[in-house]
């Protein structure tokens, strides 16, 4: 019996097979450009998911096997347990060669033209590298082997972690390097408080005498002078008219006084506040109230106008609140343009240690890959993820304790791009 297929049917099934040799082919193309990390105890050096043939022949330990004639070495990275380091067996003809019989040196190239030579002495039955092979594993290799009056030398790349994007590719990505550096890590505490009159700076329009008012002239938010008068009063007993005047200059507060009514003499009339500049009383937990000092400097924001200032704590209570067990820390912010007004409920971020540390990156450029903490170095068009060992935070960026040199560039924005381009290879990190 004969099946016959639709012409429709046919197209798609020809597009389909088309569509994943392209998907194939381009999925080998990038994993030769953004190699995934898969080193483990005994890895083979080079040995990156490939074929054998791109990777070499292993030997028994697991390490890659370098091969002159009948002399060969077999290299590999032990981790287990340990820093990475460098191990090396040797044979000659299938014989096992006495490791002190081998002068054996690896020189590896990493991106930005960095050079680690490594030497080995005698440990066991194998030679041992004399310093830690530290992340990434990715560089170019000259291994040269001194034996029996010959010399041996092998020349390799072993790429991981990285992937290549053109300059202009990388501008239209929005991909930003930057150099690392010198930071000034703040460490900061964050609070509440509020926005409160400066007690220092409200006065009270108040009759010598008591008496009926004949005349309130001013309303509540209004501004006045030192020495304007604010009030008519006529008196109980004599009947004399006389000025009740603001004692400085200022904004009306408040108000408790109406045209006709009878007031005694003291009664306050207006009260008047200088709002030139505001008192913040920011609310200090029981927890924290050790580490708050006078001349701290703290950044005051309010949540409704997005408004930001600066100032420093000039006052902290000698008593704590017994309901909420909360000490006040006072901070005075000029108020000219009367943005702070008193009442508005605020947020703070009072500095209590400033300290400047060699190394510091970006906190937005730090991504995480195959399980490291990572940046991405960039080396012209060849970006490298660099595994980092994190220290102190504060002020937008991280202290590097390992991983990364000053004057390095490093992607700064974007950085997730770099991330997802070298995981299109599907790559994995296993230990």
């Amino acid at each position: 019996m004969k099946f016959k297929l639709p012409l429709t049917i046919l197209a798609v099934l020809a597009l389909g097979g088309g569509l994943a040799y392209y998907l194939i082919k381009s999925g080998d193309s990038h994993a030769e450009t953004a190699g995934g990390h898969d080193d483990h105890a005994g890895e083979a050096p080079g040995a990156h998911g490939g074929e054998e043939g791109e990777e070499g022949k292993k030997g028994p330990h697991g390490g890659r096997l370098l091969e002159d004639g009948d002399f060969a070495v077999e290299l590999a990275i032990a981790e287990e347990g340990i820093p990475p380091e460098f191990r090396a067996w040797f044979t000659q003809g299938g014989k096992t060669v006495v490791n002190s019989a081998v002068k054996l040196t690896v020189v590896l190239k990493r991106p930005g033209n960095v050079t680690d030579t490594y030497t080995f002495t005698p440990e066991g039955d194998y030679l041992r590298g004399n310093a830690e092979v530290y992340e990434p594993h990715s560089f170019a290799y000259t291994v040269v082997a001194e034996h029996a009056g010959r010399t041996h030398r092998w020349e390799f790349d072993a790429p991981e972690m990285q992937v290549t994007i053109t300059a202009d590719a990388a501008t239209r990505a929005g991909v930003v390097a930057e150099v690392s550096g010198p930071a000034t890590l703040d460490e900061t505490l964050s609070v509440y408080g509020q926005v409160k009159l400066n007690a220092n700076q409200v006065a009270r329009a108040v009759p010598r005498f008591g008496g009926i008012i004949r005349e309130a002239r001013k309303a509540l938010g209004d501004s006045v002078k030192a020495g304007e008068v604010v009030a008519i009063l006529e008196t109980n007993q004599s009947l004399a008219t006389i000025e009740v005047k603001s004692p400085i200059a200022g904004i009306i507060v408040e108000r408790d006084v109406n045209a006709g009514e009878t007031v005694t003499d003291g009664a306050v009339l207006y009260t008047i506040a200088d709002l030139s500049d505001v008192w913040v009383d920011l609310n200090v937990p029981k927890r924290d109230q050790a580490r708050v000092k006078v001349g701290q400097s703290a950044v005051i924001h309010a949540d409704d106008s997005g408004t930001d200032a600066t100032g420093t704590v000039s006052w902290i209570s000698p008593i704590s609140s017994a309901e909420a067990q909360t000490l006040v820390a006072r901070v005075v912010l000029p108020n000219a343009d009367q943005r702070w007004r008193p009442g508005l409920f605020v947020k703070a971020k009072i500095t209590l240690a400033q300290e400047t540390v060699p190394v510091a990156v970006k906190e937005s450029a730090i991504q995480t890959l195959f399980d490291f903490t990572v940046v991405f170095s960039q080396h012209d068009e060849l970006y490298q993820a660099r595994p980092l060992e994190l220290g102190r935070r504060g002020g937008g960026f991280v202290e590097v304790l390992k991983g990364l040199n000053p004057g390095e560039r490093y992607v700064t924005e974007n950085s997730f791009l770099i991330k997802a381009d070298i995981g299109k290879s599907g790559a994995s990190h296993d230990h």
